[in-house]
Parts: structure tokens; C-alpha cells; sequence
């Protein structure tokens, strides 16, 4: 028997047949037959009671306490059994923004890993996605582009008038420099305020323009 196979032996659950069956892990399985045959009396009661059996058996007294008790399926003998979740048919939803997610209370847990076990990639150019802080910005600066021209650029949401007090005067609008006093046209989302035009290279003004934009 191998440990890749689930191995059912003399299933009875109500109307099955003392059946004995292998079901391989890891694979998408259907069940299916007329109505009566036994569909749900092997996946949810059997298959489904016995690993929530199992695995209820492996926590501690004080957690058994919040989990529903299933009854033991009528089985001679099940191998290498998995915990196991079931989602049934029926409609479970209590409220309109519940999902599988919540349902099965997994969200949680995916949302911990993503955010701090992953490593995120673009999703347009497949590169990695670091966490930067603006000294890593400006050795990069220096180590790829020293000598060329660069415009040091923050986006706010600022209004014009708020944005003149704070002595800014220019801003990045459709690929080209636009100056504020000229009332340009703006888009509706953020604006891209030039802050800085500069030389990238081992400079304090790099270091400071870079901070300050962060």
C-alpha cells in the first residue's frame, strides 16, 4: 500500500456495501451516481467524519472543546487519511461578504503567509518586489545611472494653491515639465511634483532630495 493513496476498507456507512476502495492524494476525484447511491454516505460520512476524527484526536483536550463532533463512521478501516474540510452543497452563508476563505476560517492564515512568508513579484514584468529604504534607493541610483540627468518626483494629492505656499513650482504632467502657475490641465488622480533636477551621483543633495520625496 502506498503512503500516496487513501485506502478505505469495508465502508458501511448507511446504505454502502462493505466497500473497499483506493483513492490516490493530491488528485481532483469525483463522486458521482443516481440519487441513493451512496455519494454523500462516502464523502462527507466517511471520508470527511473519519479525518475530522483524526485530526480532533491530535489537539489538546481545551481545543476539542470548540469543534463539532462528528459521529464515527461505520468502517472497518481507513489508511493514511489527511484532515480534512468539506464544503457541502447546501448555501451556509450567513452574511454577504462571506467567502470560502472566512468560512473555512483559512483566510487568516493565507493572508499571514502572503504578507509575510511570500515573495511578491510584478505582476507586469516578473521582477521581485523589495521593501527599499531611500539609502538602498540612492546606492541604486548611483550604481546604475551615476552621471545622467534625473527629476526627483513625489505624488500627492495637495491642491495647487496648498502646493505653491510649500514652494513647489513644477510637476511631471503627460511625459513633459509643466509649471504650476500656468494653471495646466490636471488630471484627476494624484499629482507628480518635481522636486528636485539634479546629476545622480555621490552627492548630499541626492541623499536629502530622495528623503525628502520618500
Amino acid at each position: 500500500m502506498s503512503e500516496r493513496d487513501l485506502l478505505i476498507e469495508g465502508a458501511k456507512q448507511n446504505n454502502l456495501q462493505n466497500i473497499t476502495l483506493k483513492l490516490p492524494h493530491n488528485k481532483v476525484i469525483v463522486v458521482t451516481g443516481v440519487s441513493g447511491s451512496g455519494k454523500s454516505s462516502l464523502a462527507f460520512d466517511t471520508i470527511f467524519a473519519e479525518g475530522q476524527w483524526r485530526f480532533i484526536e491530535s489537539i489538546s483536550s481545551y481545543a476539542r472543546l470548540f469543534l463539532e463532533k462528528l459521529d464515527r463512521p461505520d468502517v472497518d478501516a481507513i489508511h493514511n487519511i489527511r484532515p480534512a474540510v468539506a464544503l457541502e452543497q447546501k448555501n451556509p452563508v450567513r452574511g454577504s461578504r462571506s467567502t470560502v476563505g472566512t468560512l473555512t476560517e483559512i483566510y487568516d492564515f493565507l493572508r499571514l503567509l502572503y504578507a509575510k512568508v511570500s515573495t511578491p513579484h510584478c505582476p507586469q514584468c516578473g521582477k521581485e518586489i523589495r521593501k527599499w529604504d531611500t539609502s538602498q534607493v540612492v546606492s541604486e541610483l548611483i550604481d546604475r545611472h551615476s552621471g545622467e540627468k534625473a527629476l526627483i518626483v513625489f505624488g500627492t494629492q495637495e491642491s495647487i494653491p496648498e502646493l505653491k505656499k510649500r514652494g513647489f513650482q513644477r510637476l511631471w504632467l503627460h511625459g513633459e515639465i509643466a509649471d504650476l502657475n500656468s494653471e495646466p490641465r490636471l488630471p484627476d488622480s494624484k499629482l507628480h511634483i518635481i522636486l528636485d533636477r539634479l546629476i545622480i551621483r555621490e552627492d548630499p543633495r541626492l541623499s536629502d532630495s530622495v528623503e525628502m520625496a520618500w
